[in-house]
């Protein structure tokens, strides 16, 4: 009932805005665009061996979807106000092994579910000329510490309201707000949750917040961000940036310092997958991470360096949904800007952790038009438990490969293939000695995308 008079309030709100101002010139145009999606995954991992299971089989499964976006903005009526609309629909094509939320969500039976179609965008724009802009409803989130991703056959997007001011040329200040959101494998939009599932444990997220401001002058990039994920987690994000422009190449220098911390009564021990302890008490959480990057490109090659140190453990994920459900938890989501991060399992940020990254990509335009590689390597080392005092500590790799290529005699359609591999290790582990930071000893993951466009 709720979402259905949340539903036409939002219906009669745009119809009320747009009737005063229907006989008034329109700014811009009508766009529509038509995106396809087909993605293939094949995944393989290993867990530790404990007491109970001194063997484990390896965990695997395969699965494949398919994934249609219909994207329509309007033009600004009266200079002034505008609508923004997405349909997803997700299908799935095949699946086998276990059953995970990854393209499309667990049903209560423990199956995959077959399809959705949902209204993934949904909202009203207003501006006032090039200074200020507001959105409310449904839309997607890009920032430093959250943002909808790009991984699965469509992305998830948030509902709420959002709005950026630009006082002086180069510097931006924004907002937002959102008390749901939707998976980038459901149709259904949620409350956010923490990772909690204990009887009588609260673990729904009034909302998520956000605050920050970005200046860019010439060379020079520095944006903050302040997150809150109403009493559970606070953090807060600082980088800054500098590009040395030679000639034919640049050499561009970053830095970063993020902060995460438990933020209330939310934070107890089962709310988050990382934290090292055992119950369901409050806990309290002092996370720092830092890092320095260096990426130089030149030619038709980009190489790229960083270093990264944390100081208790840095928590990526900002919030998680549907942890009660029968199905598979839905884990995440929160955006990792550390460039030695991992792309696949563990966040590599764990307490007192050493990472450091190396990458190097080519383009390779001038044999074969619309064809890049890359590749990525990180490290971790000194990993300790987050909660707790133990003989345990940890080391991890990541190794990832990408391909891709933008094919030349259709307009708009291109193809992807990226290899991932995790692999981490415990010295003195057991299983009262554990790092749940580094929850699987290997990890391989095979990912192919096949990506179509049309503007109509």
């Amino acid at each position: 009932m709720s979402k259905r008079i949340k539903r036409n309030l939002l219906h009669a709100l745009i119809a009320g805005l747009m009737l005063p101002v229907a006989a008034f010139a329109a700014e811009g145009e009508h766009k529509l665009e038509l995106k396809a999606r087909a993605v293939y995954w094949n995944d393989e991992s290993l867990v530790y061996p404990t007491s109970t299971t001194p063997s484990p089989k390896a965990s695997s499964y395969e699965q494949s979807a398919l994934g249609v976006q219909i994207n329509y903005a309007s033009p600004y009526w009266a200079s002034f106000i505008g609508v923004d609309a997405s349909l997803y629909g997700v299908a799935k094509i095949g699946d086998s092994g276990t059953p995970t939320s990854n393209l499309v969500d667990v049903g209560n039976n423990g199956q995959l579910e077959d399809s959705y179609v949902t209204a993934g965008q949904a909202l009203i724009k207003l501006k006032y000329q090039n200074i200020a802009q507001l959105k409310v409803g449904r839309q997607l989130q890009n920032s430093l510490l959250l943002k909808s991703t790009n991984t699965r056959t469509v992305p998830d997007t948030y509902s709420g309201a959002s709005a950026l001011v630009k006082p002086i040329d180069g510097l931006t200040i924004y907002g937002a707000i959102y008390d749901q959101w939707r998976a980038r494998s459901t149709g259904e939009f949620e409350k956010f949750k923490t990772e909690a599932t204990a009887v009588g444990v609260a673990n729904t997220i009034d909302y998520i917040s956000i605050f920050g401001a970005s200046y860019a002058n010439g060379p020079l990039l520095v944006t903050a961000e302040y997150l809150n994920s109403k009493n559970y987690l606070s953090k807060f994000g600082l980088v800054g940036a500098y590009t040395i422009p030679f000639d034919k190449n640049s050499l561009k220098i970053s830095g970063g310092l993020f902060t995460s911390r438990d933020a209330g009564s939310l934070f107890v021990c089962s709310a988050e997958k990382e934290l090292d302890c055992t119950g369901t008490s409050r806990l309290t959480n002092d996370g720092l991470g830092v890092y320095i990057d260096g990426e130089w490109k030149v030619s038709n090659f980009t190489f790229g360096a960083a270093v990264a140190k944390f100081d208790g453990l840095w928590i990526e994920d900002n919030f998680a949904v549907d942890a009660t459900k029968t199905g598979s938890l839905t884990q995440d989501h929160g955006s990792n800007p550390f460039p030695t991060s991992a792309g696949l399992g563990p966040d590599m940020s764990n307490r007192d952790e050493l990472v450091g990254s190396v990458r190097l990509a080519y383009d390779f335009k001038e044999y074969l038009p619309g064809l890049k590689a890359g590749f990525k390597y990180a490290r971790g080392t000194g990993a300790k438990s987050s909660n707790k005092e133990n003989s345990a500590v940890g080391s991890e790799n990541f190794r990832e490969f990408n391909l891709q290529y933008a094919i030349p005699f259709v307009k708009n359609l291109s193809a992807r293939y990226i290899y991932m591999n995790y692999d981490s290790h415990v010295e003195n582990g057991s299983t009262t000695a554990t790092i749940k930071g580094m929850p699987r000893q290997d990890w391989e993951q095979h990912r192919f995308y096949i990506d179509y466009s049309y503007q109509f």
